[in-house]
């Protein structure tokens, strides 16, 4: 019952406005469910082409949850980096769940309604705006919160269409949270990269640690980034580095829509190890919260310090040198939108 209140409760301070909408013209499409569908409305989404005429290479698609990560939907630089790869911008709105246990919340299982909403309206948005190309667009994922496990599932979901997947904070009630997926190979062969906040009492970070320590053992080439001291918000204040491993991984996987993703190559890559500390703090599922103190960078998939967790693999070494820079500074800034009416909103409350 706790954890339904929390998410409830969570769920209403995410749903804020998104930010002004972007210059670039807006498609709009609004998708039906289907009988059988846990989907309690039609569900909307928008789709910009910062390209323009070129046509599209990959889809990039962000759910409005909450200003963070809705903002990566107009933000210049992702803008500019979207018209550089040809990729359109999608943003999907939330579409609650006609069964629930948690009122407004969506079905975080894509098998359920969503995933196929998702490629109807992108196949209706790609007619509308004379890029039919949309509609077999590969597709870079970015969730937070609830759709930070969401996007987890999809990549279960539908592996071959996932060019990329970003999942921040990632949380949810059982048996939908992240720890609670298993990918196949197609799956774990999908670079995802796993962002997680050292005082995040909502979505923890033993959770999504994992999530992540589960598919590793099977050679996934994820990577896994602690913000340390940072609570249940502030994917924004990653975006250089986000931004740079999109690139290395649209560089290796060629996305196209009439082509097969190329895999990862992991002979050549780099890996990194983290050293967790622990805090005062737990999540509030009772798990501990932690920290990291140190960490290291190496072409040997091994050979790291005994004390020293696996926690990423880098296609190329400037992008293992950019992981470490960040994830040794001490505290990360909170760069999160303010939230005058909830300003304590994410943060931990010491153990008694």
């Amino acid at each position: 019952m706790r954890s339904r209140v929390i998410h409830a409760a969570l769920l209403a301070l995410l749903l804020t406005p998104p930010p002004a909408p972007s210059q670039l013209k807006q498609y709009k499409a609004v998708d039906p469910p289907q009988p059988g569908e846990n989907i309690a409305q039609p569900c909307q989404y928008e789709v910009s082409f910062p390209a323009a005429q070129v046509p599209v290479k990959a889809a990039w698609v962000i759910y409005d949850r909450g200003p963070d990560i809705t903002s990566f939907y107009t933000d210049p630089g992702v803008i500019a980096f979207a018209s550089k790869n040809s990729i359109a911008m999608v943003l999907a709105h939330q579409c609650p769940a006609s069964r629930t246990a948690e009122e407004g919340e969506m079905d975080m299982n894509p098998g359920n309604g969503l995933g196929r909403s998702l490629f109807s309206a992108l196949a209706n948005l790609g007619s509308e705006s004379g890029h039919p190309e949309l509609a077999k667009a590969k597709l870079i994922l970015l969730g937070f919160s609830g759709t930070g496990a969401y996007f987890g599932h999809f990549v279960a979901y539908s592996p071959d269409r996932v060019l990329a997947s970003i999942l921040a904070n990632p949380g949810q009630t059982d048996p939908d949270n992240v720890d609670k997926i298993t990918l196949d190979t197609n799956g774990i062969a999908v670079p995802e990269l796993i962002v997680a906040g050292g005082h995040d009492a909502i979505a923890g970070v033993t959770k999504p640690y994992a999530f992540y320590d589960h598919h590793r053992t099977h050679h996934a080439p994820w990577i896994f980034l602690v913000q340390n001291n940072i609570p249940h918000c502030c994917i924004n204040n990653i975006r250089p580095f986000l931004l740079d491993w999109l690139q290395a991984v649209i560089d290796a996987r060629k996305p196209s829509p009439n082509r097969p993703l190329r895999p990862m190559n992991q002979i050549a890559g780099w890996y990194g190890s983290i050293q967790p500390c622990p805090t005062q703090y737990q999540d509030h599922w009772g798990l501990p919260l932690w920290n990291v103190c140190d960490a290291h960078i190496s072409r040997n998939r091994t050979a790291f310090p005994p004390n020293e967790k696996p926690a990423a693999f880098f296609p190329t070494q400037a992008l293992a040198q950019e992981w470490l820079a960040y994830i040794k500074q001490p505290n990360h800034p909170k760069t999160s939108f303010s939230r005058p009416d909830h300003p304590e909103f994410g943060e931990p409350k010491p153990v008694k």
